[in-house]
């Protein structure tokens, strides 16, 4: 097949005068920038109306526009769009003739009220600094002002630009750091130091030589032991004798005051006790296991000793609380050499020993626990009235609070739709560089169905986020559920081919190849010419599951914090329980890689399982901002892939979760 590939500045009429049957491939290549500052205007949407045809510009606002020529006639719409400015659009025939003379297109800032962001940020102070700690940079720290929604995060090298004013009071922290609060006396740079728990106890410690063997593994990071709090003693895979055939022969005699009690008939178990710390005289219970978030109350003589990585034994309770009676009697935390992520994700592997499940956790009506202005209006005599009870507290009370305006939308969505879009929208403009307060505000969106305000509330985070790899991920799929599959495709296009300057998508590959490769399965014939990584896609993905792609139940989490810490638990149809802690306590690698990468999603499939009942638990553990908490959306796909997909989303605030609550059952029988 021939193929002519026309750029920019060829004339039309070349285009126009062949009469053969070959089709002809174009391409546009321009620049999309802003009238007033002739600067690139980055994430613009280019594209033909109705045709599939379309992508985004890059982050210097560059595009590549592919189609076939045949697929476009003169009268055709072509148009450019970015939030905040007005749109122009031309016909195709129109679009030829400009493109003969420029590859430019200027756009003019919109003059529109009702926007969600203002962008005229000139008159606003902004405040540059650097956070680090004695070894370094830090990446992915979070600087606040407080009393207000003002939020930013220091970069690859600790830098950080925030709107702040003279007596601001800036809030600093980072995962596992002292929070450092800072009185803005000037507008000077800042240089901020951050201390870990365990410097701010070793500096008042005697001074002496410093053993390196002081430093213990807790199962949350490297510590010191005279800065732990509790009782703990690690050993290392270096350890481990190659002897060794159980993890019984493992422990045995390398923990202090600890116990191994045999098996003394057919049938019993062998049991390990451990004195002192949690465990007294006269309250003996035998210790529990914890490998990678499996919880065993019996000995998992069933692991190969030489895949271990690491045990810890907590001992006391202030270290075990967590774990509630089980861990009266110590706790082993077991770390398994790595595995693949995939594996850890296939939740059929659930059918192992000493993890049943016995509880009962109730589900709890999150939507009753209503704070007194909820109650408030619901006793108005009118809904006139109930807004203007609303509209005196969010200026007198409620002015910076996430929680209340959420609230008072979930009431007034019911009764007048408009009105409650407006609610959101008028906290958006005082939280808009609030990533986490965004994040909330398009969770909430997305869950009526409002997917257009959606898109506008993910754009702004791409503005205030460009580095997290979460932003272009949420921006694929909210193109894709506004049915804007050709821009859906050009975001993943950008994201798999590795064209995003200075963004890692390591952490959600997986996440971003399933979508991907959904768009592909259930929108191919709706992708017209536009880019998509089709061959790039199938390299990540094995033959036989491209060809019968598709998943009985494929789960989603996301939340709006990375510091946020909660519990996911999984009860599979034979009362087989799995832990996906999101803690420090156990997955501070991956919350430390949350931060510095910026993505806050995990992935659960259902496939190829015994039928019948799955329960979804869910516990909080982390105190929440009470004016701006951790929002947790759950979205569940049943046949995800397949003609017969089905969906729901849920938003929960965690702030509510004063104990575990069974989330969702799944009644996985067909």
């Amino acid at each position: 097949m021939k193929r002519i590939a026309f750029l920019l500045f060829l004339c039309i009429f070349q285009l126009s005068i062949s009469q053969q049957k070959d089709l002809i491939e174009v391409n546009i290549e321009a620049t999309v920038l802003d009238y007033e500052t002739n600067i690139g205007i980055p994430f613009s949407e280019v594209k033909f109306i109705a045709k599939n045809i379309g992508v985004l510009t890059d982050k210097n606002g560059n595009f590549s526009l592919n189609y076939i020529d045949q697929d476009i006639n003169n009268d055709d719409i072509f148009i450019i769009t970015a939030y905040g400015y007005d749109t122009i659009k031309t016909k195709s025939k129109n679009l030829y003739k400009f493109l003969n003379n420029t590859n430019k297109f200027f756009l003019k800032k919109s003059r529109e009220s009702n926007q969600w962001f203002d962008e005229k940020d000139t008159s606003d102070n902004y405040l540059f600094g650097k956070v680090f700690t004695a070894k370094g940079p830090i990446q992915g720290a979070s600087i606040k002002v407080k009393n207000s929604l003002i939020e930013s995060k220091s970069d690859f090298e600790g830098f950080f630009k925030i709107k702040a004013d003279i007596n601001d009071i800036l809030s600093v922290n980072y995962l596992g750091m002292i929070e450092k609060q800072l009185l803005v006396e000037s507008l000077d740079d800042k240089y901020i130091l951050l201390k870990t728990n365990a410097q701010i106890l070793d500096e008042v410690t005697i001074t002496g030589n410093k053993d390196p063997s002081d430093n213990i593994d807790t199962g949350y990071g490297e510590r010191n032991k005279k800065s732990i709090g509790f009782s703990t003693s690690t050993i290392t895979s270096e350890n481990i004798s190659v002897g060794a055939t159980t993890i019984i022969d493992v422990i045995r005699g390398k923990f202090a005051n600890v116990q191994v009690q045999e098996a003394l008939s057919t049938g019993a178990k062998t049991q390990i006790y451990v004195r002192g710390g949690s465990l007294s005289i006269n309250n003996v219970s035998a210790a529990i296991f914890d490998v990678d978030g499996l919880i065993y109350e019996e000995v998992p003589d069933f692991i190969d000793p030489q895949q271990i990585e690491s045990i810890t034994l907590l001992r006391s309770l202030a270290s075990t609380n967590r774990y509630g009676s089980q861990g009266r009697g110590g706790v082993f935390l077991v770390k398994l050499k790595s595995q693949s992520k995939k594996a850890e994700r296939l939740l059929n592997s659930l059918r192992v020993k000493g993890n049943d499940y016995t509880e009962k956790v109730f589900t709890i009506d999150l939507d009753s626990l209503k704070p007194y202005y909820i109650t408030d209006y619901i006793n108005s005599q009118s809904l006139s009235q109930a807004k203007r009870l609303f509209k005196n507290m969010i200026d007198e009370v409620y002015k910076f609070s996430i929680p209340f305006h959420i609230e008072s939308f979930d009431y007034f969505v019911n009764f007048d739709k408009e009105f409650s879009i407006n609610i959101l929208r008028s906290i958006a403009k005082k939280a808009k560089d609030n990533a986490k307060a965004l994040k909330t505000i398009a969770y909430k969106l997305e869950e009526i169905g409002d997917f257009h305000s959606a898109k506008i509330v993910y754009q702004r985070l791409l503005k205030i986020r460009p580095l997290d790899e979460q932003t272009y991920r949420d921006l694929a799929l909210i193109y894709m559920k506004n049915r804007e599959y050709d821009l859906s495709a050009s975001t993943y296009d950008m994201m798999l081919n590795d064209k995003l300057s200075s963004v890692n998508i390591q952490g959600l590959q997986e996440t971003v190849v399933n979508e991907a490769a959904h768009l592909y399965w259930t929108k191919a014939d709706k992708l017209g010419s536009s880019d998509f990584p089709l061959n790039k896609l199938k390299t990540f993905i094995p033959k036989n599951d491209w060809k019968n792609f598709g998943n009985d139940y494929r789960i989603i989490f996301e939340w709006n914090d990375p510091l946020a810490e909660f519990n996911i638990q999984f009860v599979d149809p034979k009362k087989k329980y799995y832990n996906w802690s999101h803690t420090i306590l156990d997955n501070r690698d991956l919350l430390e890689d949350e931060l510095n990468y910026g993505y806050n999603t995990e992935e659960f499939i259902i496939e190829k399982s015994n039928k019948g009942q799955w329960i979804i638990n869910l516990e909080n553990y982390s105190i929440q901002d009470i004016s701006n908490p951790t929002f947790l959306k759950f979205t569940v796909y049943k046949n995800y892939g397949r003609e017969n997909e089905i969906k729901k989303i849920q938003v929960i605030d965690l702030s509510k979760l004063k104990q575990k609550i069974n989330l969702d059952v799944l009644n996985y029988y067909n």
